[in-house]
């Protein structure tokens, strides 16, 4: 979990959702690679912030993965994101909700979402 977290340099989860977010990503089929190129198309949508229904569509090609992140709901200085990902371990695609709320000094960190 360490190694894939950082590969997120904008995310500072939680303890409670770092567990969280370990259980998905050992069952997800994800790489550290693949986590890396997520995160660099959710970027684009929150840097600077985007519109409610902006998407981006991101692949792996050492690894096979593929997906699309969507903005979705915008409230106060929090964003939902939308994952949409298909791995070789799972073909079916998952989608995976998270919250990203900016921080005082800017940044964005993941969060249960806006409060």
């Amino acid at each position: 979990l360490a190694a894939a977290l950082a590969v997120l340099p904008f995310l500072v989860p939680t303890p409670t959702e770092a567990r969280s977010l370990g259980r998905m990503l050992q069952n997800s089929g994800l790489v550290p690679a693949d986590l890396s190129v997520m995160e660099q198309a959710a970027l684009q949508l929150v840097e600077p912030l985007g519109r409610t229904g902006d998407a981006r569509r991101w692949r792996n090609p050492a690894t096979g993965t593929v997906g699309a992140v969507t903005l979705g709901r915008i409230e106060g200085n929090c964003a939902e994101l939308v994952h949409r990902v298909r791995t070789a371990r799972m073909t079916d695609t998952a989608t995976h909700r998270t919250w990203r709320c900016r921080t005082a000094d800017g940044g964005w960190q993941v969060s249960t979402g806006p409060n």
